[in-house]
């Protein structure tokens, strides 16, 4: 990958490993940790004790774009409730599927992204299903979210639902649909 560019900003070199490697997912290339020690300037077994094996480091780079992903698509959703959660979820579901990183990843890694975006023994969709039941009780705090239906088992769902529209080419052979997946977000959250 060639010299370390975030070298001159005075970070650790910890950070700026995950920032080579981030940069790398987001430019919708393989993150290689062998590239990324390389151009960090140490060897792999020393950046596997900084940021952990491949997995890790994909996960943390994918949740480090999710976290302000979700926080956005929270701040500009309409409604209230349900129909709040829904809308910032399908923004959320549109948006991942226009990254290039995500796309790229997608289609250059299917089994090893379905791997770690799906599946609760990964760290990436327990993240995601307490990002979602936390604006599901914000909501219901607010008053604008009725019904006795297990928040924790709700945002399991909506998070299945997500998954379900993102994922689809590779499970199903289709394009991905945003707004089949609003359509459907809106029903379950209605």
């Amino acid at each position: 990958m060639g010299r370390d560019p975030l070298a001159a900003e005075g970070l650790s070199p910890q950070v700026r490993a995950f920032r080579v490697a981030r940069r790398t997912f987001v430019a919708g290339q393989r993150v290689e940790l062998a590239d990324v020690a390389a151009t960090v300037g140490v060897n792999r077994v020393t950046l596997h004790r900084w940021l952990g094996n491949r997995t890790a480091v994909l996960t943390e780079v994918v949740w480090s774009l999710t976290e302000p992903t979700l926080a956005l698509c929270d701040r500009s959703a309409g409604g209230r409730g349900g129909a709040h959660v829904a809308d910032a979820m399908a923004q959320f579901v549109r948006l991942t599927v226009e990254h290039h990183g995500m796309r790229s990843f997608l289609e250059r890694e299917h089994e090893t992204a379905l791997r770690i975006l799906t599946r609760r023994d990964h760290d990436f969709q327990p993240r995601l299903i307490a990002a979602v039941q936390a604006l599901l009780v914000r909501e219901q705090r607010r008053g604008h979210l009725d019904g006795d239906y297990p928040l924790d088992d709700l945002a399991f769902l909506v998070v299945r639902v997500v998954e379900s529209f993102v994922y689809v080419e590779h499970i199903a052979g289709e394009e991905p649909d945003p707004e089949r997946a609003a359509r459907a977000l809106h029903f379950l959250l209605r």
